[in-house]
């Protein structure tokens, strides 16, 4: 699933999960920092007004980034440090935000890769524990969906790059070849072979064969018996 698949159907799914008037699903960069949000609801004032209170939002990810929880709200036993007076007067109250919940999607090792906000105005109620429990229970399933789509879309970034004889090596590699016999298939000389790893490994990011082969198996290939 690529990227605006994932999203698309983590937001439609949410909104089943637990009823709020807006949910916002965004990304998390490597710096904390959240972008590309999409809405349940269109609102172009909301996203231009929230890049002027984005350094007031308590509920920013990197607020968040080196708890275990991952599920926060305005709901009793979910809730964060005070509001600045600040945003509260110059974001929450002239959209008439009233009550909200945050789901944090990690990766694997912990780290914030995307969130879940469910919005709630004035006159509506508040977020229920149960509701809380539920949005819980989901979170695993959001982000593993979330960290594979990001997996298989710098999968199609690592292939795009690659020559094609790179991508005949990287292809035995994910057979679980080693380098000599890697050499004997495709009649190269193994210093050749090397040469390509480590352009394969230049051209995608990662330090060493281990890493890039964990992240293409996480994004859904086998490791396959050598043919």
């Amino acid at each position: 699933m690529d990227i605006i698949s994932a999203k698309n159907y983590i937001l439609d799914t949410a909104r089943l999960i637990v009823p709020a008037e807006r949910i916002v699903l965004y990304e998390v960069d490597d710096r904390l920092q959240p972008f590309g949000h999409i809405s349940s609801a269109t609102n172009e004032y909301w996203g231009g007004l929230y890049s002027k209170f984005v350094a007031l939002d308590p509920y920013h990810p990197r607020y968040f980034a080196r708890l275990n929880e991952s599920v926060f709200g305005t709901t009793p036993g979910f809730g964060v440090d005070a509001e600045s007076q600040e945003y509260v007067d110059g974001f929450r109250k002239v959209l008439g935000i009233k009550h909200k919940a945050e789901v944090f999607l990690r990766d694997a090792e912990g780290s914030i890769r995307a969130g879940l906000r469910y919005v709630r105005l004035n006159g509506e109620r508040e977020f229920t524990a149960e509701e809380m429990a539920r949005l819980s229970k989901m979170q695993p399933m959001f982000a593993n969906l979330w960290c594979t789509a990001l997996v298989h879309n710098k999968e199609g970034q690592i292939l795009t790059g690659l020559t094609v004889r790179e991508r005949e090596v990287l292809d035995l590699l994910l057979s679980g070849y080693p380098n000599q016999d890697i050499s004997r298939l495709l009649a190269i000389a193994l210093p050749t072979v090397k040469n390509h790893v480590k352009a394969i490994l230049a051209k995608t990011g990662y330090a060493n064969r281990s890493e890039l082969l964990s992240a293409l198996y996480r994004a859904g290939h086998v490791l396959r018996e050598p043919r």
